[in-house]
């Protein structure tokens, strides 16, 4: 049967024409405008190639493509551009941990024409990659499990701002993978009844080759020399970025640091940043799952965002005579015992060769609007725990140069408990805290100019920073987010959701990993 070419012009299947006398046949396309007609030669109907009326032959589209080992568990994924050549260095280590890991790498090449290259086949636009990279090729679309997809028939520019805009449901409710040059990551909300899908790019094993234009210095200044690290497990995946590093000339993914010659023992994360805490409501799954990360990768500081949930004093419950009911028949009504549950998970979690930080979040803030709004005299429960509060606010407020200032409880309470403050800081208000040149102090629920945070508008506040809040994990530039510990599906997040129980590792080098916990596992078992 004879397969229908697509019209060149407006994209829709032609027609066989009536033979010529040379008995050949012409595929017309009546569709488009002046019903112009694209000749096949053909021999009994079976096109060989494609030419328009002055015999210009079409080009048809490269496919990279070759056999996969079918027992792979370990992909580590990357781009190459055309005519370009590879960062030998970052190029070395992937090599190594392709034999560390057992792993198939698979380099997706895209293409960039560059008009003020150095190198003078990206100026002729050749399809043609670095010749380490020729082995790895790979342009098809590739099925990693059922529920991640490789979208290598697909090609962005690299100087693209937003590169995963407009792929979110592309390919349905299966998680994919963009090759890019630019770091992005995005949580899409699927159905309460499947895990949110995570749509990335890749990064790139090829130096930085860009225009002088403004797109292309953008494109050059988030040019990532980084590689996707995916671990098939059955029906579930495990994927993780890794990003070089020119101090070191290495990668780090959890606990080994590649480099071109060798694999060694990553010295100690500066960090593990984890998904919003919420106490009284983590999963025990996802906290299993980080005491062994915990215990793997010896971070030498715990981060914690929305330690406190606030149950026992949400504002949202204000009115509402049902939550009121269900936390008296619990008990979760007791306020003072809900924060001091909280200060000691922190105590119980912190190993002691950790330090633990504590971030200003918006459930940790429940506690000062429960003082502003509550009427003491109507709660019995709590009232010895409001007054001593109260109290300790009052003692502390001021007129300052810009207004009223007074302090957040939870800090108060957190000191009062946890009297070690080099081991247990739980910081105040606006205060900053950097490790390895990142922001570790932005929860992520205040914006610039007092707009409401988000990754998005705070990927350009001229500091690279983590943040938490969302409870959907993200990459946008020059800022990571975490998801949450929590179970995910709570009682205020009803409808499709892209939470996820994620982490961030903030490595010795300063480079970030995103760790997402699936099913109580964070790494191929």
């Amino acid at each position: 049967m004879t397969t229908r070419p697509n019209c060149p012009k407006c994209g829709k299947e032609m027609t066989l024409g009536p033979k010529a006398q040379s008995g050949k046949q012409r595929w017309e396309c009546v569709s488009y405008v002046g019903g112009r007609t694209y000749c096949y030669s053909t021999t009994n109907s079976k096109a060989t190639h494609m030419t328009d009326k002055q015999g210009n032959r079409a080009k048809r589209p490269i496919v990279f493509k070759r056999p996969l080992r079918p027992d792979t568990k370990t992909y580590i994924i990357t781009a190459a551009v055309n005519a370009t050549p590879v960062h030998q260095d970052f190029w070395g280590c992937l090599q190594t941990a392709r034999k560390a890991l057992d792993a198939e790498l698979l380099v997706v090449p895209i293409r960039y024409k560059n008009p003020t290259s150095r190198w003078e086949g990206s100026q002729r636009n050749d399809e043609v990659w670095a010749s380490e990279v020729q082995p790895y090729l790979y342009n098809a679309r590739l099925g990693l499990n059922r529920n991640l997809v490789l979208l290598g028939d697909i090609k962005t520019q690299p100087t693209a701002s937003d590169p995963l805009s407009g792929f979110e449901s592309i390919t349905g409710s299966e998680s994919a993978i963009i090759a890019h040059t630019k770091l992005q990551l995005k949580s899409v909300a699927t159905p309460s009844n499947k895990m949110a899908k995570l749509i990335t790019t890749t990064g790139a094993c090829t130096v930085a080759n860009y225009s002088d234009t403004k797109a292309g210095k953008k494109g050059e200044f988030h040019h990532a020399l980084a590689a996707i690290i995916v671990e098939v497990d059955g029906k579930t995946f495990h994927m993780r970025t890794v990003n070089y590093d020119k101090k070191t000339g290495s990668f780090t993914d959890l606990e080994t640091r590649y480099k071109p010659s060798r694999a060694v023992r990553a010295p100690r994360p500066l960090a593990l940043v984890m998904g919003d805490t919420h106490v009284d409501f983590i999963d025990p799954a996802v906290e299993v799952a980080t005491d062994e990360i915990v215990a793997m990768l010896e971070p030498e500081t715990l981060v914690f965002h929305d330690l406190l949930d606030g149950y026992s004093a949400n504002p949202h419950h204000f009115g509402n005579p049902f939550n009121l009911i269900a936390k008296r028949k619990t008990g979760a009504d007791d306020v003072k015992a809900e924060v001091l549950r909280a200060i000691d998970f922190v105590k119980a979690k912190t190993p002691a060769n950790a330090k633990a930080v504590i971030v200003p979040s918006n459930h940790d803030d429940f506690l000062r609007r429960w003082v502003i709004n509550t009427d003491w005299r109507m709660d019995p429960t709590n009232a010895s725990f409001y007054l001593a509060t109260a109290l300790a606010m009052v003692s502390q407020t001021k007129l300052g140069k810009g207004g009223t200032e007074y302090p957040s409880p939870f800090p108060y309470w957190f000191g009062t408990q946890l009297t070690d403050t080099k081991k247990f800081r739980c910081l105040h208000g606006d205060e900053s805290f950097v490790l390895g040149g990142i922001e570790l102090s932005l929860h992520g629920d205040r914006g610039p100019n007092g707009s409401r945070g988000s990754a998005k508008n705070l990927r350009r506040i001229g500091v690279r920073t983590v943040i938490g809040h969302s409870h959907s994990p993200a990459i946008e530039e020059g800022c990571y987010q975490v998801g949450t510990s929590t179970r995910l599906k709570l009682e205020y997040n009803g409808g499709p959701s892209s939470w996820l129980n994620t982490h961030c590792l903030v490595h010795a080098d300063g480079k970030r990993q995103l760790i997402h916990i699936i099913n109580g596992k964070w790494r191929l078992q």
